[in-house]
């Protein structure tokens, strides 16, 4: 894939530094370190106006439907909704975008719940499948809604920060978009400290799954993001598990998120095991 593609040098997203360490090449593209802050990125990568056509048939990869993608967010969805709802209980007609919706599963979810939900994302398939339910999904990016400051009372990024060429731009954005004391809901892969336990034995070459993720984020990466674009009140846990369509992936998932969230629960919320998935929630301050 990196042949047919152009590559451009960037800077940390973070920091601006261009100071990094390689850690890994996957499929012909570097995923790098910054030694100043600590993201973890692809450099040198596509330009960011190339990246929006290889998700077209994004959905599709690995014979997945609509089914399968469903499946696998399932628990993760649940768990998520119920948190959104205790967390904004009470208030009228409350608001809800999600960011990369896929086919509108999640929307649909907060929708029964009573909420103003609604979401966007870059591939033409999932929103046209979206459409055809009935739901208020729109074709694009987060960076290209406009007039709509401060009417959500909440932005959801199910594993969409990891995709997009500028993070820092995206949780502006979201910041902007968000009603004061708005909740920012974010669940993000982990996934350097796997490739480089598996990397002495010759595994986990593709578990960067470059380029269509350009980031991997740890907890305090992302907290410091976080912090810098103005959110507050951030709290990382390791959440529900994905639910894959193979038996032995799902086994997997489901072990690593027993012992993340036993860790996380034994030690009081100090121990984030690495290398699992995480979500994160995070407010817009109160005016």
């Amino acid at each position: 894939m990196r042949t047919a593609l152009s590559l451009e040098n960037i800077p940390c997203n973070l920091c601006g530094k261009n100071k990094a360490e390689r850690l890994a090449t996957q499929r012909g593209f570097s995923f790098v370190r910054c030694r100043s802050c600590g993201l973890v990125y692809v450099n040198p990568r596509p330009p960011a106006d190339s990246l929006l056509s290889l998700y077209a048939d994004y959905h599709g990869r690995e014979g997945k439907d609509e089914a399968s993608w469903e499946r696998l967010m399932s628990l993760i969805f649940r768990e998520s909704a119920n948190l959104l709802c205790s967390m904004h209980n009470g208030a009228p007609r409350r608001r809800l975008l999600d960011v990369g919706c896929g086919f509108g599963s999640f929307v649909a979810a907060m929708r029964e719940r009573g909420w103003g939900a609604e979401g966007v994302d870059p591939s033409p398939t999932v929103v046209a499948a979206a459409a055809r339910k009935g739901l208020p999904v729109r074709l694009g990016a987060l960076e290209e809604l406009q007039g709509e400051c401060g009417i959500f009372d909440a932005v959801t990024m199910f594993y969409v920060l990891e995709h997009l060429p500028d993070p820092m731009k995206a949780l502006r954005k979201a910041s902007d978009l968000l009603a004061p004391g708005g909740t920012l809901l974010i669940r993000v892969p982990h996934t350097t400290p796997i490739v480089r336990l598996l990397a002495p034995v010759g595994l986990g070459r593709t578990l960067y799954d470059p380029p269509f993720h350009l980031y991997d984020f740890s907890p305090a990466v992302l907290r410091e993001m976080l912090r810098r674009t103005g959110f507050v009140h951030v709290r990382t846990f390791p959440g529900k598990s994905t639910v894959p369509s193979r038996l032995g992936e799902r086994i997997v998932s489901t072990l690593f998120r027993a012992l993340a969230a036993g860790l996380h629960t034994l030690t009081r919320g100090v121990v984030l095991l690495p290398g699992v998935s995480k979500t994160t929630i995070a407010r817009k301050p109160s005016d």
